[in-house]
């Protein structure tokens, strides 16, 4: 399934509320929501799954479905 993952930044000393991290386009099962660890690394910095959000598409006339996940993260200080 297709699966588009934002992650956005709500608390940091280094990032604004709101800011968008990354996004990663993937092509996974249904079930990779349960699979998003608790920890994300991204430029060298580790980042704490607060929450997260899904939104999942079906499209009756093309048999597609694809699902938005939205985590958003804390930046965890060294």
């Amino acid at each position: 399934m297709k699966t588009t993952v934002k992650y956005v930044v709500l608390k940091s000393k280094d990032y604004q509320l709101g800011t968008p991290l990354f996004e990663e386009e993937l092509d996974v099962d249904g079930q990779y929501f349960d699979q998003i660890p608790l920890v994300v690394h991204f430029q060298n910095r580790d980042f704490k799954v607060k929450s997260k959000e899904m939104q999942r598409k079906q499209i009756q006339d093309d048999f597609e479905e694809s699902q938005t996940i939205l985590v958003k993260v804390i930046a965890l200080d060294a």
